[in-house]
């Protein structure tokens, strides 16, 4: 039996986890695109019987074997790093700090005890990101909080190559290179849940810095009922992702949760009998039933080039990560004027920006209006700290523009601030507005203007109600006049 981590280093894992070497039976093996021949015929010697998958790229075979190993609960304790017995990070830290720990370079059990209780303390708090900064003078530890940088601690600056170099070595980096920005992978274990860190660092005149990007965990699949939608445009959306063809573009900034929206309508239609088909640049939620392909642009695959091959396939509905290219946006809307039904997303601030962007793209005004049935542009918004909202409305949470330091409490982590909440615009593209488009006219905030709502009054809704602070509001619809 091939364990997790052997799969995940070499390359190469059965489809059957309960694989025996005298077994008769053909075996089938799913085998990544840079696994060694040597492997592959070392596998086919042990074996016997066996067939080869088809090469997978990296993102689609770890997809896999997760699921593998995960349903049959045979993750390898010793190779997967559990979190499960991590001490608290304030005795982490006096361990850390000792001086027999300082004087004594060799002894790794402080740095591996710090770097899990870090870890661990971030996915309790349902954190994104962790940020390893070093600075002249201290060593810098944050996370990401609900879109906040929190600071979580601030070790000695000697610190920090003993701890970059930990990480450098779970995340399988070579640790001696210090000049270049590297990437890497990890697989923690807590508890029965697999959770994936990727690994970024990148040299700056302080030393290496390093971000934990925290994947799975934080992407948990939202019903589209759910999302907090104004009833109005939840009808309407619900509809148009129902619709046999056409473009339904989700517009906003990035972490706007643009990806969230399209994911959480992928699900509302996915039990309606329909080939639904995706490219995306990374996946973030495995669909049952549903074809998912992750762009590889080393490969050449790019959201074009997918969005190509996906059309051969038979799709009903096609999923496009993102339209960032002129030969993206062509292939997308020509698809959803030939019977496929095309969501995707676009970065612009507002839904009547989208028409804007498509015709900088190089698309063709008649085109977008043959083929374009909504666009919903949306944001998330910082929302206040139950626990000390009234002390922060009182410091001038309500009334100031201008983004300030709020007060907070521990419950907060000392911002005031705590979760978030989205708000929607959406526009709908009816005979009258195609009309317009197809004669070349720009749209404004003006037109159509009782089909669709607007993100300022509905963030100065929230201010109002005690929800967001003002500044959050303005920070965050600024660009609501494109």
């Amino acid at each position: 039996m091939i364990s997790f981590q052997k799969a995940s280093k070499l390359g190469i894992a059965s489809e059957d986890v309960n694989l025996k070497e005298n077994s008769d039976k053909q075996k089938k093996f799913l085998v990544r695109n840079d696994c060694s021949q040597e492997t592959i015929d070392d596998i086919r010697r042990h074996y016997g019987n066996v067939v080869f998958s088809e090469p997978l790229d990296a993102d689609e075979f770890d997809r896999s074997i997760q699921k593998i190993y995960k349903n049959k609960s045979i993750i390898d304790d010793e190779e997967m790093i559990s979190l499960g017995d991590t001490i608290s990070l304030e005795e982490a830290t006096q361990s850390l700090l000792s001086k027999t720990s300082i004087e004594n370079n060799s002894d790794d059990a402080p740095i591996i005890q710090m770097l899990n209780s870090i870890i661990a303390q971030s996915l309790a708090k349902g954190a994104s990101d962790i940020h390893f900064e070093p600075n002249e003078e201290s060593f810098d530890i944050k996370m990401r909080l609900d879109g906040n940088i929190i600071n979580v601690l601030s070790l000695r600056s000697e610190i920090a190559s003993r701890l970059i170099s930990r990480i450098k070595i779970l995340g399988q980096i070579n640790i001696s290179e210090r000049r270049l920005p590297q990437d890497g992978r990890v697989t923690f274990k807590l508890g029965k849940q697999i959770i994936d860190v990727r690994i970024s660092t990148l040299p700056t005149g302080s030393g290496e810095r390093v971000v934990m990007r925290i994947l799975g965990k934080q992407n948990q699949l939202i019903k589209l009922d759910k999302l907090q939608m104004p009833e109005i445009i939840y009808k309407n959306f619900k509809s148009q992702v129902r619709k046999p063809h056409g473009l339904v573009l989700v517009t906003g900034p990035t972490g706007s949760g643009k990806t969230t929206t399209l994911y959480s309508a992928i699900d509302s239609i996915s039990n309606l009998g329909l080939n639904i088909m995706t490219i995306e640049d990374p996946i973030e939620i495995s669909f049952p039933g549903i074809s998912q392909t992750q762009v590889n642009l080393k490969l050449g695959l790019n959201f074009a080039e997918g969005l190509k091959a996906i059309l051969r396939q038979d799709p009903d509905v096609i999923m496009v990560g993102e339209i960032r290219d002129p030969e993206t946006a062509s292939v997308a809307l020509r698809a959803s004027i030939t019977g496929h039904l095309v969501l995707s997303t676009l970065h612009t601030n507002t839904t009547y920006g989208a028409i804007s962007r498509l015709r900088d793209l190089g698309v063709d005004p008649y085109m977008i209006s043959s083929s374009l049935n909504s666009v919903i542009a949306q944001r998330l918004l910082r929302k206040y700290c139950l626990n000390c909202r009234d002390e922060s409305i009182n410091l001038g949470g309500n009334s100031s523009d201008q983004l300030f330091k709020l007060k907070g409490c521990e419950q907060c982590d000392y911002s005031g601030l705590q979760g978030r909440i989205a708000i929607f615009d959406y526009l709908n593209i009816n005979s009258e507005l195609k009309n317009k488009i197809s004669d070349g006219d720009l749209l404004s905030k003006e037109d159509n203007i009782h089909e669709k709502s607007n993100l300022s009054t509905e963030a100065n809704s929230l201010v109002k109600n005690n929800v967001i602070p003002k500044f959050e509001a303005v920070r965050m619809t600024m660009n609501d006049n494109e």
